[in-house]
């Protein structure tokens, strides 16, 4: 089987969807590298970028995956494929997969498209989608409501019948790297600090995290919010640079994702927050990859009710919250040892198959049984 697999981020950062695209790759060569030798010489792994990534950077190496460095990713992937004959291209990228069918529409029954997010009420954003759903092998959504979302969507439009939709329409989640080596622990009779790890934006609630920091520290003056970020968005960076000097806050800027999960687990408590009030609620049908960062290291986190976190953590997570006053009421509650226990146990175990390997295995399955169709 021979994968090229390309991704339309312009440089490597420790943040969400550099990390989510690495992990997914660096999950695969481990699959690989279990096969037996014989096995292992069926698999061609490329990987085409628009930055040169080098083995070992941000601790991913690999033993299977070649990387390319590209000007041009649609062109050059063309180019590669008339040389290589791949059997799939795996894209994540709207536009990229879009030029790529326009080019080339044969290119299709090899394309496997990784959709990151759509907006029904933007005609052009779903025109393109369409578009490459139409001429592409298989779709990957990242959450099952938006998967079962775009497949509502084309019932109701009569084009494809719902075997087909079911086939072709499929769950790739977002996932965690597992924590190797000693396992992570608290400082003993270090109090419980909040934790905020990734992109800052409008909509994910800084000002109401700094808010209810401000009300627990009225009780408990030693805890924290401890922020860390890759970036802020333009638009938020004056409003954030304040809302970071506040006072209990913590601003550690950026970090490695092994620092990270380092971090969570000392700090103890997870925050993430999604307030979305865009007339398509897009975001809202997701989650943030920080949520299952927290889970898979059995770490409690406070999150908003968002249809996306309803299928990851349940319909009655007891730690839902919605403004700063339930934040800080439930940072009390976590302050009983018996109770942060029972949360502790309960989200690392609804976040055992958002572990990479696990994740990455229905993957692999539709994977294999796509490859056995083309032959």
């Amino acid at each position: 089987m021979r994968i090229c697999f390309s991704c339309n981020l312009i440089e490597f950062k420790p943040k969400g969807n550099v990390l989510q695209f690495f992990i997914l790759l660096r999950s695969v060569d481990r699959i690989v590298t279990k096969l037996g030798a014989s096995e292992r010489k069926r698999y061609v792994l490329d990987c085409v970028l628009p930055f040169q990534f080098r083995n070992g950077t941000g601790g991913f190496t690999f033993e299977h995956v070649r990387f390319h460095k590209s000007d041009d990713l649609v062109n050059d992937i063309i180019a590669r494929d008339q040389k290589h004959k791949y059997d799939f291209l795996f894209i994540r990228g709207r536009n990229e997969a879009f030029h790529l069918v326009e080019k080339k529409p044969a290119l299709g029954k090899k394309l496997l498209y990784l959709a990151v997010q759509y907006n029904l009420r933007d005609p052009y954003i779903m025109g393109r989608l369409d578009h490459i759903f139409q001429h592409s092998r298989v779709v990957f959504f990242q959450t099952e409501p938006n998967a079962d979302r775009y497949r509502r969507y084309q019932l109701s439009k009569a084009k494809y019948s719902a075997q087909e939709l079911q086939r072709k329409i499929q769950v790739l989640p977002q996932f965690v790297e597992p924590h190797d080596g000693e396992p992570l622990t608290r400082l003993p009779g270090e109090p419980l600090h909040l934790i905020w790890a990734g992109v800052i934006r409008p909509r994910y609630g800084l000002a109401v995290a700094t808010k209810a920091i401000r009300l627990i520290r009225k009780r408990y003056p030693k805890a924290k919010l401890r922020v860390l970020y890759p970036s802020i968005v333009g638009s938020y960076q004056k409003k954030a640079r304040i809302l970071l000097r506040t006072s209990g806050v913590a601003d550690h800027g950026q970090k490695s994702m092994w620092t990270t999960k380092k971090m969570i687990v000392q700090s103890g408590i997870g925050i993430a927050l999604l307030y979305d009030d865009t007339p398509d609620q897009n975001p809202s049908h997701s989650y943030l990859s920080r949520i299952i960062e927290c889970m898979a290291l059995g770490v409690p986190v406070l999150t908003t009710k968002t249809i996306g976190n309803l299928a990851l953590l349940g319909e009655h997570y007891p730690l839902f919250v919605q403004d700063a006053h339930d934040i800080a009421f439930h940072y009390e509650k976590l302050r009983d040892p018996a109770y942060y226990q029972d949360m502790s146990q309960y989200v690392r175990a609804r976040g055992e198959r958002f572990l990479a390997d696990n994740a990455v295995q229905p993957f692999w399955r539709v994977l294999q049984s796509e490859y056995r169709q083309r032959k």
